[in-house]
């Protein structure tokens, strides 16, 4: 291994210098010739010229974008800046760890790499950095590090399953397991592994029932919801009785119009079941107020917003679904 130790000329990608740079060095040729997404980049960091795969894989890294200022190195050197540096004065190939840093991205945000230098045709010295992406391991480590947060959620559901955390009137899971249960799904979000929404239900109108018709009629009024989650819902989502007459359900990789569309059809569901009490037909109905998990939520901050939602949908008339974002 040989240290080169000069001093390296900067070029700035502004003011004509990619088309200075393809004077020391043929970009276009040497990225056509590789078949995995691969990029040029320069001494201070831009991007010079990018392949067709890196462009599919990577649209955020255009021509003249600083390569710090959309991914973070999390490998050995810790900074791009380390890192080109390295590659700028050390022969060979180097393995390195590129991480996005927009948290909107999913898991597929994270890339194993290799770089090494690129030599001026005129001067011979150092010039720039070939980045390699290294598709095929950065998708095995993906499927790695899924598998084990999955095998994380199956190991934790199964302790809350041993600890009977069901509510004794509806069967429906219970707030205790609930909580912990929105613990773990925001943990899986922040390592970008999980998507979903919550959404929050109450029962309209629910104390009339009870002052009018007591607690034994209000108590089925309950059981019928609770018989409509369970029937609406699929074996991925979560549903408990969160207390009262108030209900929580959590859509796993479900967002969007997804989750208004399923939320919308528990609401009609519910709105055709009725009961006769005392020579009088109950209609029940229901009112959902609805959010989708971000990057930065807690329980605490995501049952706060759907919750928000549903006093929304209450103020607006009641049986109806109210979305509120973060």
């Amino acid at each position: 291994m040989r240290i080169y130790r000069r001093t390296i000329r900067s070029f700035s990608m502004s003011d004509n210098a990619i088309e200075l740079l393809n004077k020391h060095i043929n970009t276009e040729t040497i990225l056509s010739n590789i078949k995995n997404p691969a990029l040029v980049v320069g001494v201070s960091g831009e991007v010079a010229r990018v392949n067709n795969r890196c462009s599919k894989l990577l649209p955020e890294l255009t021509e003249g974008v600083n390569l710090s200022d959309v991914f973070s190195e999390k490998g050995v050197f810790g900074s791009f800046t380390k890192m080109i540096r390295h590659g700028l004065s050390v022969s060979g190939l180097h393995p390195c760890n590129i991480t996005s840093k927009s948290p909107e991205m999913s898991n597929q945000s994270r890339f194993l790499g290799y770089f090494a230098m690129l030599r001026s045709q005129i001067t011979h010295r150092p010039i720039a950095i070939l980045l390699h992406v290294d598709e095929q391991n950065s998708k095995r480590e993906r499927f790695i590090r899924l598998q084990q947060a999955l095998s994380q959620r199956v190991s934790v559901l199964r302790q809350l399953h041993k600890d009977g955390l069901h509510d004794p009137l509806t069967k429906l899971k219970n707030r205790r397991f609930m909580d912990s249960f929105l613990a773990m799904e925001c943990d899986l979000n922040k390592r970008q592994l999980q998507q979903g929404s919550l959404a929050v239900i109450d029962i309209d109108y629910f104390k009339h029932v009870n002052d009018t018709f007591g607690h034994t009629t209000g108590d089925r009024v309950i059981k019928i919801v609770a018989d409509v989650i369970r029937e609406r819902l699929r074996d991925s989502d979560v549903s408990c009785r969160w207390g009262g007459e108030e209900f929580a359900v959590y859509l796993h990789n479900t967002t969007g119009v997804d989750a208004i569309t399923l939320a919308e059809e528990l609401r009609i569901l519910v709105q055709g079941r009725k009961i006769v009490e005392q020579g009088k037909t109950i209609r029940v109905t229901v009112s959902l107020g609805i959010t989708t998990i971000t990057h930065n939520d807690t329980p605490t901050s995501l049952f706060s917003r759907a919750d928000s939602a549903l006093y929304k949908a209450k103020q607006q008339g009641r049986n109806q679904v109210y979305v509120e974002f973060a």
